[in-house]
């Protein structure tokens, strides 16, 4: 028998320990499945502002158009095969900044075109370079990114005072094919002098097919990421619902959160899956049929909210937004209303870019021709939640 003195201690060390545990990875914040405003659930079908085709023009051409960035102007970055083009708010080209070569302002690829305060940066896997172009396109420097592991780095986005990139791990040399682990790393890479600093480490997974010298992998849950405030990250690296808020100043985790969210069926596989896939040892591998798809596919954010773009589709309705604050309370969700090539974009990191109340999304016409649509989308504002121009309150 212990003692109510004892029975006491043990009580508060238990309740300390498992307090402990969960601060380990940030503090989990369990939200219903209902969201706090009262016209949740609205479908919102957004105006169309404009429209960026290659059709009639030989400056630039759309082959597989990506890497979608917002520039405080309001102008939109992006990446084609062997180009990387600017566009103004109004849909007006600007040029294109690709040089393919080695020499200096030269690259043979380019992994994104970001915003850096007044400048354009360009990030080079190979060579491992930042490229520096001001306010016009004139080159005007380049830093080699000072990094020892020959990993290959791909940028994600501007926060001053890092360009924020991450390394994705091969996770095995040999076994069977097989859905495994991986690690994905974020890497802040100063601005200012491309010195690298390795950041916290995330799993992630992927079907991977060794043999025979020969290896590929096949991605089933990518570490997807987002600029919140600025200072910190929203994260999402798992296959069901979870999002963490990761503070690069204090390489940690601060809180995760998610809702109760009912999955999605796993969708078969796509003609372009079937032709596509892995080919080792003149075999065919192609990604494993799926029970479930991943909760949240992408994420957006703007002045305090952040946008968990859901697996969840209506034929009627269009694509479910769930809306989050800093905090990771759950205080809205809204059906958006597009084409169906365009929810696909919003669906799939890089292939859209949500600048305040304007989203840029990448479509993808029955011809195999592409178009950049810019939409607004200040109407999926709640009544009640953070404005969308202005200073959000610091978390």
């Amino acid at each position: 028998m212990w003692s109510d003195g004892k029975r006491t201690s043990w009580i508060i060390a238990a309740a300390l320990f498992f307090l402990l545990a969960a601060a380990g990875d940030g503090q989990i914040i369990e939200n219903p499945a209902k969201p706090k405003a009262a016209n949740a659930g609205r479908v919102i079908t957004p105006q169309e502002v404009l429209v960026i085709s290659d059709a009639g023009t030989s400056d630039y051409y759309f082959k597989w158009p990506h890497a979608l960035a917002a520039g405080p102007d309001g102008s939109l970055l992006l990446l084609d095969v062997e180009q990387v083009l600017r566009f103004s708010q109004n849909g007006r080209f600007l040029g294109n900044l690709f040089k393919k070569g080695q020499g200096p302002g030269e690259i043979g690829n380019a992994s994104a075109c970001l915003a850096v305060g007044p400048r354009l940066v360009i990030h080079s896997p190979r060579p491992n370079k930042l490229v520096y172009f001001d306010s016009s396109g004139k080159f005007e420097k380049e830093l080699p990114v000072r990094r020892d592991e020959q990993d290959f780095l791909r940028a994600l986005f501007f926060q001053s005072p890092a360009v924020y990139m991450k390394s994705t791990e091969f996770p095995r040399t040999s076994g069977n094919p097989d859905i495994v682990d991986r690690s994905e790393t974020i890497i802040a890479v100063d601005a200012a002098t491309a010195e690298a600093r390795t950041l916290a480490t995330f799993v992630t997974k992927a079907f991977v097919v060794t043999g025979g010298g020969g290896a590929g992998m096949i991605d089933i849950v990518n570490l997807i990421v987002a600029p919140f405030q600025d200072r910190l990250i929203a994260v999402v690296h798992t296959e069901d619902y979870l999002i963490k808020i990761f503070e690069p100043s204090a390489n940690k985790v601060v809180r995760g959160f998610r809702r109760a969210y009912p999955r999605v069926k796993g969708e078969p596989l796509t003609e372009a899956e079937k032709k596509g896939g892995i080919i080792i040892n003149d075999k065919h591998y192609t990604r494993p049929e799926r029970k479930f798809e991943n909760d949240v596919k992408n994420l957006l954010t703007r002045a305090g909210e952040i946008w968990a773009v859901t697996s969840t589709k209506d034929q009627v309705k269009g694509l479910l937004i769930d809306v989050f604050d800093g905090e990771g309370v759950y205080r809205d969700c809204f059906w958006l209303k597009l084409p169906e090539p365009a929810l696909g974009s919003v669906q799939s990191p890089g292939q859209c870019a949500l600048d305040g109340q304007f989203l840029w999304v990448v479509e993808r016409a029955e011809d195999e021709t592409f178009s950049i649509k810019k939409y607004g989308v200040a109407s999926s504002q709640a009544r009640g939640t953070v404005p969308l121009r202005g200073q959000s309150p610091a978390i």
